[in-house]
């Protein structure tokens, strides 16, 4: 007789009787911190999909975290944080060398770290519904990158320079703070691109 695995897993609860066969975790609706939970995360080795998306009322917490040994975790390559009260992006995220897609959404960052140019495999990047302002300069750099979402942000510079040559598609919508004339600017200068 053969058994398949559990692999995909909707509470820690439930992930941690069987942390190595964790690959994907999804915490929907979440109501606590999980800034003290860092020695469970780190036993999932595995993980290859994160996806967190807070509950209304966790906005109560003044000091939600999240365990910064996810960034240990070796084999993850996309994570989803939604509506996760966060004032600052998490600069630790920026040493998860495998991730190839990030979605940091629903938050009151506004601004991204220069460190970001770090994710080298990095293909898509959504920091979107937040209080971004500007881009890092850096963020050029990120050669391997080829969606950038930046919905509903306060983003005022659309210079080309801050933007990878090599993307294929840059998601703007909600985002208004920047003059029509840069809009047009950013698309004469990134012909190849889907803006």
């Amino acid at each position: 007789m053969y058994l398949f695995k559990k692999t995909k897993f909707s509470s820690l609860s439930d992930a941690i009787q069987n942390p190595k066969n964790c690959k994907k975790l999804s915490l929907l609706f979440i109501e606590y911190n999980l800034k003290d939970k860092g020695a469970i995360f780190s036993q999932f080795i595995n993980l290859r999909t994160l996806e967190i998306q807070a509950d209304p009322s966790i906005y109560d917490l003044d000091n939600f975290e999240l365990p910064e040994e996810i960034a240990s975790l070796k084999k993850l390559k996309k994570i989803w944080l939604l509506n996760l009260p966060f004032r600052t992006f998490p600069e630790w995220l920026t040493q998860i060398k495998s991730l190839k897609y990030l979605m940091v959404r629903g938050n009151d960052i506004d601004s991204i770290p220069d460190t970001i140019m770090q994710l080298n495999n990095l293909k898509t990047l959504r920091i979107e519904n937040c209080e971004l302002k500007k881009l890092p300069k850096t963020l050029n750099q990120m050669s391997s990158l080829r969606f950038l979402g930046l919905c509903s942000t306060k983003l005022t510079d659309l210079n080309p320079d801050l933007f990878p040559n090599n993307l294929k598609e840059i998601s703007l919508s909600g985002s208004r703070k920047f003059e029509d004339d840069d809009l047009e600017n950013l698309k004469k200068a990134m012909r190849k691109t889907k803006i």
